[in-house]
């Protein structure tokens, strides 16, 4: 039987918000968590990691490069990308591997099912 969890990559600039949820994710998923967006494609590269959660604006807003080089990058893969983002993108619609868009603050347990949603839904 296995029991290896499905991995997905948290991406989080504020320290206490990275560790809420990773305590949480990591009930589902083995959680790969970033405080910036250094070393992210590589490690999207490595492995099979199933979704992304991204912070867009860590980095001076580089999380939006990072958003747009994971479609570019990997053009054989589905990675989704939910963006969880203190700033509300109104009703613009969603587009490339962005599939949720979540203003915080979002409940820890709120992120884990709608990321266990787009999982299976994928």
């Amino acid at each position: 039987m296995n029991t290896k969890l499905p991995a997905i990559v948290l991406i989080e600039k504020d320290e206490v918000t990275l560790d809420l949820y990773r305590r949480e994710l990591s009930k589902a998923f083995e959680v790969i968590s970033f405080d910036q967006i250094d070393g992210v494609m590589e490690v999207i590269k490595k492995g099979d990691v199933r979704a992304v959660i991204v912070e867009p604006e860590i980095s001076s807003g580089r999380g939006w490069e990072l958003i747009s080089s994971i479609n570019t990058a990997f053009p054989d893969r589905t990675i989704p990308v939910i963006v969880c983002s203190t700033r509300d993108h109104g009703s613009e619609p969603l587009s490339g591997t962005v599939i949720r868009y979540l203003t915080k603050p979002v409940l820890p347990n709120a992120l884990k099912e709608e990321t266990l949603e787009v999982i299976k839904s994928k």
